[in-house]
């Protein structure tokens, strides 16, 4: 399974994509593969 994840936060250490990071984390814990983009 391939998963991925686009980030809209200004800032790419914020709150938003350190969630985000935790939910991707679960997912390759499942066998997916993932990426990230980001808007800014």
């Amino acid at each position: 399974m391939k998963v991925i994840g686009i980030v809209g936060s200004p800032r790419k250490n914020g709150n938003t994509n350190t969630l985000f990071q935790q939910v991707l984390e679960g997912a390759v814990e499942t066998g997916a593969k993932t990426r990230t983009f980001f808007l800014n």
